[in-house]
């Protein structure tokens, strides 16, 4: 394997490089015009942190957990992603029992200080025979948290029941891995699966439980990318993840690389279209270009076990320590951690896009030593297009984040949002307050400044008040 170091904490100059191209030329004069759209995608409920366009400094430690409850599951995906079952097999790989409420009690107790958002998954979640018990100890950190499932629920009403009375949840993301029981089944290899899930997407709909699907590509169902659009506008899912397939080369699953270019292509010209889809799993840039970073796996969230284990991603095989010995400091700082963070393939040496783009899936870099999807070829170095935008002058922006201070500066929290702020740009976060207008702003910081609350607003993170 061929890794390389990657650069440490930018300073603040690669800060403010990094901050999407957007340019404020003038303000619009007359009368306020109805406010630009924010980015529809920052209110996506697949839970996973986004750092659109730009370089995430090293953290002091993580803003979320994925906790994987059991190891039990009700479907028999050949392709499952979980790096605990034996590749190729349905055998889970021998360990002690799996954690009961009172090791997950420790494994919160561990999380409770840096949390900001929790994912609870498997196996299958529901599945756990105390999973009740364990949600309402998750619930009463008072941190949101969503449910990542198959949808095939003993008791659908019951179980939607239980969670819509939490305020704490914020929803589903249920796998539906195709627009009928063929594609669906081929990668459950479970029978009967697609109209369970179906039966429980729509239980939750109807109860006014937000619901986001999660389609894993594969050789069955990458050309019915716009039916599977279709499906879950009908359903009334808030959104779509598409996923690539990471998984044994064995199960035959994987479609192959034009096809998924393909499929790419497609969801890409539905998000442009305003449709609720997205990349859910990063992409090499040189593969497919497309408006989204790269994973964020070891750098604002990582992976517990079942057995209370870390792991950067469910995918990776790279254990880092367990919560139950060691401190999450010990472990966000461990050299197991360290080691994933540095994976860097050769062909991503001097590529512009590295910092965004992230070199691919580390996952598979671990195992192959590269992410097979590198093409290896150059990514143009030019800078993108700086975009103009008229904003009405006298509006009054209202910061709508977290903060979270760290050694590069701040970094801002909002939904599934992360922004890092050098510190020489904090003073313009105190101006957030719906006192100040873009013009007192710009008159007392510069037009960088403006820059900064024109980024902020299109990630969901300022609201702009007339």
């Amino acid at each position: 394997m061929q890794f390389h170091a990657m650069n440490r904490i930018p300073g603040r100059a690669a800060l403010s490089a990094a901050r999407p191209a957007v340019r404020l030329v003038s303000f619009q004069p007359g009368l306020p015009p109805r406010l630009p759209t924010v980015d529809p995608d920052s209110q996506c409920d697949c839970a996973c942190f986004a750092v659109e366009g730009m370089e995430l400094p090293r953290l002091s430690a993580p803003v979320s957990f994925y906790l994987e409850l059991t190891p039990i599951c009700n479907n028999r995906c050949p392709g499952c992603g979980n790096a605990f079952v034996e590749p190729g097999q349905r055998v889970i790989q021998p360990h002690d029992a799996p954690l009961s409420i009172e090791g997950w009690r420790e494994i919160l107790d561990q999380i409770k200080p840096y949390a900001r958002r929790l994912k609870l998954t498997g196996g299958e979640p529901t599945l756990h025979p105390e999973f009740e018990a364990i949600v309402q100890e998750v619930a009463s950190l008072n941190i949101p948290f969503m449910l990542f499932s198959n949808g095939r629920w003993a008791a659908p009403q019951r179980l939607v029941r239980f969670l819509g009375e939490l305020p704490q949840f914020e929803g589903f993301l249920i796998s539906l891995h195709g627009p009928n029981a063929t594609s669906h089944e081929a990668f459950t290899a479970t029978i009967g699966s697609f109209g369970q899930a179906l039966t429980g997407v729509r239980t939750a709909v109807k109860a006014g439980l937000p619901v986001s699907l999660s389609c894993v590509l594969t050789r069955y169902n990458w050309p019915l990318v716009g039916l599977m659009a279709d499906l879950a506008q009908e359903l009334g899912a808030a959104s779509l993840v598409f996923n690539r397939y990471i998984g044994p080369d064995a199960s035959n699953l994987a479609p192959s690389p034009e096809a998924l270019r393909v499929a790419v292509q497609q969801i890409v010209a539905l998000r442009a279209a305003g449709q609720p889809v997205k990349l859910g799993n990063c992409l090499p840039t040189c593969f497919a270009s497309t408006d989204q970073a790269g994973c964020l796996a070891g750098l604002a969230f990582f992976t517990v076990d079942p057995w209370g284990q870390v792991r950067p991603c469910n995918h990776a095989t790279l254990n880092c320590g367990n919560l139950r010995q060691q401190s999450v400091a010990q472990i966000w700082y461990s050299p197991a951690m360290e080691q994933w963070r540095h994976i860097q393939p050769e062909a991503c040496q001097g590529c512009p896009a590295l910092p965004t783009c992230r070199g691919g899936c580390r996952a598979e870099s671990l195992v192959r030593g590269a992410d097979p999807l590198i093409t290896a070829l150059a990514v143009t170095g030019e800078a993108a297009p700086r975009q103009t935008v008229l904003f009405y002058g006298e509006a009054r922006p209202v910061g709508r984040f977290e903060r979270r201070p760290e050694a590069f500066g701040t970094l801002l929290l909002a939904g599934n949002r992360l922004y890092p702020v050098a510190r020489r740009d904090e003073r313009v976060l105190s101006m957030l307050d719906g006192q100040n207008t873009l013009r007192q702003i710009e008159a007392r910081w510069g037009t960088a400044a403006v820059e900064l609350v024109v980024s902020l607003y299109h990630q969901g993170m300022v609201d702009l008040q007339n």
